[in-house]
């Protein structure tokens, strides 16, 4: 007999007659990890179901049950031993005693000996600790009735103290249990806009069937974007070419400071003035190199270091080094009391950040600071009238009506198991609102999660017996086979997918950045049922779902699923979207100093900083985990300033707005330990017809010139809510 029928046995005898397969998996686990005999998990669970007062032992008690056996064994809920001396006569493994050295933890104290005595080893006058669950608390055993009313804390003839009984572990929210589902957390919404839904609901049925069913969407990496398009070779840079991407992308950004604020070079100053230009009212001072005296006022562009090499950035540290090419790399301390106290402007520093900054350096060594330029934003990007009156009013696009960005960021299924119910429950909400484009970014298979972490993840099949499983096969499995499904039970659905990826995805290159996902063996036609061993991800089967044929899914403008690289630029209609899985502002936030700050305004200023900086990852040195690769800097470079950038982290959500046009979300995590997280809409409405067609005159007047920016930033919702 194997031991599952053993288990199911056994807990039959105590009037449990079935079992499901995942629970007498999770069963047989307990009982090989533990070292208990099926008859043991029985008696174990009778008590502790009278105890708590449950009948079912499912996946929903199965946690109370399994902390309660691991507590009392000397193990925690994972099976990880603790440093506890063996229980006697409970087989509950082979742990040695703690060196007398080394001072008990509060858990380890179950058992005090008096001294000269020998300690007791087993709990409840020599019950083991699967024998303590089998008496139900507040019922005394037998050998015990000589204690106090409650039967806490009196002794046994060995004069060892008797511990409380196990109370059970404190409850750990799951996702089947929540109750804020649907709640918005966070918005953005300054014109008190509808949704995209309320809209479509506002129109005819015919008006709704004709837009849903004609409407179109363009998906499209950025033409002006460096990012990678396929996997390449990383981590190979010798030191002189990586120290070579740093020098280039220091003067990149200080011709790029200089020439968005009008800063000039003293060369330049002085050509001036010997052709007799007198300088304008309020210029800015002429730049000189860092680290050259000067008893005059002057103006220097470097980057933030941190003279300490470790720790977090501070007032005392902050240095600011110059360009080898202008400054022979020379590094000056700042002081930055006259900026914060005497000017009381405020300020945000990161190490990396290419800054400009005005005032005193007499010595050489210290500027005393009076102003400071964080930076400069790439230029918004030109679209003409015609065109954005083509893609908001045509009936071949959003025909009128609102375009519907859904943003969801991994990991996509709770700590506790690889179920992935916060994705299907997605999933089965996008079927439903059916919105025009899903980013998703990564993790999609976590390498983080418990169970993936050990590198054989283990599910259950449709027969309950447990295999392990590649991570492609995760992936294939749970992610692309959720997305066909939906397509399969709607053909016509519209719905546009971007799959963003992410550093910790287990099945990829852990780099940054990062080329859009592919097959493992990419280009080879294998059968289905034999995808696995090439490490296909499936996503050739969601562009034939629900089609009758292979020609319709080629078709370039029917393409439903996106690959993109990490970070990526993207251009959907009209709108410029910027998006990084990687979590980019806590990483910053972590070696962040500031000051001045108004309040609430912490985290949309260090994402103001990704867009002055002109820099998906702004940050050098990376934090740990980061894995930059920065021999491909300007691989990851902003080319245009986004109307939407999407920056998925841990901190908090938020959704603001920064440097007068780009809308940044945060749409948080979908899952949040064991129980859901949060997802974003992004709303976009089209401008009025009327004032497009103006402007299509205005621009035809002025020769074709097309005006900067789209402003959707007095168009768009977003909303962020609770899965």
């Amino acid at each position: 007999m194997s031991l599952k029928q053993e288990i199911a046995s056994a807990f039959a005898e105590v009037g449990h007659k079935s079992l499901a397969a995942d629970v007498l998996a999770q069963l047989s686990a307990l009982s090989t990890s533990l070292h208990l005999q099926p008859s043991q998990l029985a008696t174990a669970w009778e008590a502790h179901a009278l105890t708590k007062g449950v009948d079912e032992l499912d996946s929903g008690t199965l946690g109370g049950y399994r902390a309660a056996l691991a507590k009392e064994a000397g193990v925690d809920a994972s099976g990880v031993g603790k440093n506890v001396a063996v229980i006697s006569g409970t087989g509950l493994g082979k742990r040695k005693p703690a060196p007398s050295g080394v001072t008990p933890s509060p858990a380890n104290k179950r058992v005090t000996a008096t001294p000269g005595v020998k300690a007791n080893t087993t709990s409840r006058d020599g019950m083991s600790a699967v024998d303590s669950l089998t008496t139900p608390a507040g019922k005394k055993s037998p050998s015990s009735k000589g204690a106090g009313a409650d039967g806490a804390g009196a002794t046994n003839s060995a004069g060892a103290v008797i511990t409380p009984p196990n109370r059970g572990a404190p409850k750990t929210p799951k996702y089947a249990e929540r109750t804020n589902r649907g709640q918005v957390v966070a918005s953005y919404n300054p014109g008190n806009l509808p949704t995209a839904l309320e809209v479509l609901a506002e129109k005819s049925a015919e008006e709704r069937a004709r837009i849903l069913t004609h409407r179109g969407c363009t998906v499209a990496p950025h033409p002006a974007a460096t990012h990678p398009t396929a996997s390449f070779r990383h981590m190979f840079a010798p030191l002189e070419k990586r120290s070579a991407a740093l020098e280039e992308r220091l003067t990149d950004m200080s011709d790029a400071i200089c020439e968005t604020h009008k800063i000039k070079s003293e060369d330049e100053e002085m050509i001036e003035l010997m052709d007799g230009i007198k300088s304008e009212p309020g210029e800015r001072k002429a730049w000189v190199p860092v680290g050259l005296p000067k008893q005059n006022e002057v103006l220097c562009v470097g980057r933030i270091c941190n003279e300490a090499h470790e720790g977090r950035l501070n007032r005392a540290s902050i240095r600011l080094e110059g360009s080898r090419q202008h400054s022979a790399g020379s590094r000056i301390q700042l002081d930055l009391k006259g900026l914060a106290e005497s000017a009381g402007q405020s300020y945000s520093f990161f190490p990396g950040q290419v800054v400009a900054v005005e005032g005193i350096n007499s010595s050489g060594r210290t500027m005393q600071a009076s102003a400071l330029l964080e930076g400069a934003a790439p230029p918004r990007e030109a679209i003409g009238a015609g065109e954005r009156l083509d893609y908001q009013h045509g009936s071949k696009f959003q025909d009128g009506a609102p375009m519907s960005i859904v943003s969801l960021c991994g990991p996509f299924t709770t700590k506790n198991n690889l179920d992935y119910d916060p994705l299907l429950d997605a999933i089965t909400k996008i079927s439903e609102d059916k919105p025009d484009v899903v980013i998703m970014c990564g993790p999609f298979v976590d390498g983080r999660h418990p169970s993936i972490a050990g590198g054989e993840p283990t599910i259950a099949d449709g027969e309950g017996n447990e295999k392990k499983v590649s991570f492609e096969y995760l992936f294939a499995n749970k992610i692309s086979q959720l997305i066909e499904e939906m397509y399969i039970g709607d053909p016509d659905v519209r719905t546009q997918f971007v799959l963003v990826p992410s550093v910790d995805d287990a099945f990829l290159d852990a780099v940054y950045p990062q080329p859009p996902l592919e097959d493992r063996v990419p280009g080879i036609k294998v059968r289905r049922d034999k995808q696995d061993e090439f490490g296909r991800l499936g996503l050739s089967y969601v562009e034939l779902a629900g089609r009758e044929d292979e020609k319709s899914a080629k078709d370039g403008s029917a393409k439903r699923v996106h690959c993109v690289s990490n970070p990526c630029t993207l251009r959907i209609n009209d709108v410029t979207v910027g998006v990084t899985s990687t979590d980019v502002l806590f990483h910053i936030s972590s070696d962040e100093c500031n000051a001045n700050l108004p309040p609430g305004t912490r985290l949309s200023r260090i994402a103001q900083h990704l867009v002055q900086q002109r820099s998906y990852y702004p940050l050098f040195p990376a934090a740990k985990g980061a894995s930059l690769d920065l021999s491909r800097m300007k691989d990851w470079e902003m080319p245009v300033q986004p109307d939407i950038l999407i920056v998925p982290s841990k901190l908090n959500s938020f959704a603001r707005k920064v440097l007068d046009t780009t809308i940044v979300v945060n749409p948080g995590e979908l899952t949040k330990n064991t129980t859901g997280g949060t997802y974003a809409t992004i709303d976009i409405h089209p401008a009025k017809k009327e004032e497009l067609e103006e402007g299509m005159k205005k621009e035809q007047e002025d020769g074709g010139a097309a005006a900067q920016g789209s402003g959707v930033q007095d168009r768009v919702r977003v909303d962020i809510q609770r899965i």
